[in-house]
């Protein structure tokens, strides 16, 4: 029995890790980590610009089927020029100006994150009539800001894009960065 307990006694006092062996776990775990990390901010990243994909077409199809639903002209503006100091602004037209004034009912005003650029190839606006078609069918490109961003999105910097047709339906695509 007293032989069982020395030998008891060995096992646990040389089963520890001395500190040689726990610094080089660290440094192996640092390394792994490093290569983990812009893995995980390429897809954060990506979500991020998914996410605002998603918010801008939820907009476009709302302000679309408020057309519908209302009977009459909504616009989409993201321009100074028609009133709106930043951000997606959706409104009722109520005057047929296309431009938005404090007197028409404001609908929903959206602000897309700033690391994130938008261009739309049709101009500042888009206006759905009684019927929800538009006279504006084009493509909107969402794209990150940063040139570093871009590079992690994809190898080819793809951007997402939306394409409005003129019966004003949505097509989800991708689209290169410029």
């Amino acid at each position: 029995m007293r032989l069982f307990n020395h030998r008891l006694h060995v096992f646990f006092v040389s089963s520890g890790w001395s500190l040689l062996e726990l610094l080089i776990v660290l440094a192996l775990l640092a390394i792994i980590a490093s290569f983990a990390a812009s893995a995980l901010s390429s897809a954060w990243q990506r979500q991020s610009l998914h996410d605002q994909r998603q918010q801008l077409s939820q907009q476009i199809r709302y302000a679309r089927l408020t057309s519908l639903q209302k009977k009459s002209t909504v616009n989409l503006c993201w321009s100074q020029s028609c009133g709106v100091e930043s951000g997606l602004a959706i409104y009722l037209d109520s005057n047929a100006d296309a431009q938005w004034q404090s007197t028409e009912t404001l609908l929903s005003h959206w602000q897309p994150n700033k690391g994130v650029s938008f261009s739309f190839n049709r101009g500042f606006q888009i206006s759905f009539n009684h019927a929800g078609n538009t006279a504006q069918s084009g493509t909107m490109v969402l794209c990150p800001v940063s040139s570093q961003a871009i590079d992690r999105v994809d190898d080819e910097g793809i951007g997402y894009a939306l394409v409005l047709s003129s019966t004003g339906r949505l097509r989800e695509t991708k689209s290169p960065c410029l």
